[in-house]
């Protein structure tokens, strides 16, 4: 399988069997990515149910299990166009936000990342579905990834309606 050369601005979507607790049926948003150095990303559908409220109640997700003691503030935008989804990490959450990036502000325990070739490999080993980004999961907040697996297919439908321990049913 070919994997693009630069994924930054794509979702992974996490494949209904994958098992790893920190990804089992996440989202996630590809904040960087080059075969130099490694990518970094976002958990978007894992709310922590808390806030932040020096700053206006901003939602606080679990980002991803690297540094998940740091806090990160990022806003993601859906733009119609061109479509696209806009985003700016503020990598301090003392750092000015301006006006214009205020909306799509969420804050993020944490990231995902992975070192050289290691994502690629994983989308080699079929671990994650990489997909262009769409309004629908960039807004979906929690329930971004059956958003996602609703769309990729009958297949992936099915198996995201699984529920997580089958042998207790």
């Amino acid at each position: 399988m070919l994997v693009e050369s630069n994924l930054t601005g794509s979702i992974l979507l996490a494949h209904p069997c994958l098992g790893d607790p920190n990804f089992r049926r996440t989202a996630v948003f590809v904040s960087h990515h080059s075969a130099d150095d490694g990518a970094m990303g976002l958990v978007l559908n894992r709310p922590l149910g808390g806030t932040i409220p020096d700053l206006q109640g901003i939602p606080v997700y679990y980002g991803g299990p690297v540094q998940p003691e740091d806090i990160m503030l990022a806003s993601l935008q859906w733009r119609e166009n061109p479509e696209l989804v806009a985003f700016r990490i503020f990598a301090k959450v003392e750092e000015a936000v301006e006006v214009e990036w205020r909306r799509g502000l969420r804050a993020f325990a944490g990231h995902s990342g992975w070192t050289k070739g290691q994502l690629e490999e994983e989308i080699t080993q079929k671990t994650w579905l990489v997909i262009p980004p769409t309004r629908a999961i960039i807004e979906a907040k929690d329930g971004a990834w059956k958003v996602a697996m609703r769309r990729a297919g009958p297949m992936f439908h099915l198996l995201s309606e699984a529920p997580d321990e089958p042998w207790n049913n």
